[in-house]
């Protein structure tokens, strides 16, 4: 999931580091200095970025399962019926690059998620085996970690960007997941 999330901010270049930047360090300096999670729910690019990086390339795009009970299946254009018992095979990427629903759906757009209109996208990423919009709950089989993997990957941009401005990579696919390697690095220019 890290890598990934590196390789697609990566790719924003340097107007998107600038941004998200001076958003956190903006954040973090009005929040007295210190990286706490009140600092961090108030970055709405950060939040956004990483939301758009899951949901271009989810962390785990497969899931299955068997059907505990007849239930339809209903696309933009159809409907299907599976039967209790029945294989379930899904590719979230299907969902979350659908163009009925995300504007330039092959392309990163960090602010995708941002403001009121955004956040109701939000509801059609599925990267964690159901809506982010849903919670995990014993009968389901949602992550239980969803909430600490995107909390992990913020916090993984604002450590990157309080000492970071900008930085290029080199992405790869390796296994069912992205490989990158830093070919440039410009540390934060401290103007005090």
């Amino acid at each position: 999931m890290f890598p990934s999330l590196i390789k697609w901010v990566a790719s924003g270049g340097k107007s998107l580091h600038a941004r998200l930047a001076n958003e956190i360090r903006t954040t973090i300096k009005e929040e007295g200095g210190s990286i706490t999670l009140s600092a961090i729910n108030k970055m709405c690019l950060t939040k956004s970025t990483v939301y758009e990086a899951l949901r271009i390339e989810p962390p785990v795009p497969f899931q299955y399962g068997k059907a505990k009970e007849d239930i339809m299946v209903q696309s933009h254009d159809s409907s299907f019926l599976i039967k209790k018992g029945e294989m379930i095979f899904g590719y979230q990427t299907f969902a979350t690059k659908d163009p009925k629903v995300f504007e330039k759906p092959e392309e990163f757009v960090a602010e995708r998620f941002m403001g009121s209109e955004g956040e109701k996208l939000l509801r059609y990423v599925y990267w964690s085996n159901a809506r982010e919009t849903d919670n995990p709950m014993v009968d389901n089989k949602q992550c239980a970690g969803k909430h600490l993997s995107v909390l992990l990957c913020r916090l993984l941009l604002v450590e990157f960007f309080m000492r970071y401005d900008t930085f290029t990579v080199e992405s790869s696919k390796f296994l069912a997941g992205s490989s990158v390697t830093f070919k440039t690095l410009e540390k934060k220019c401290d103007m005090n």
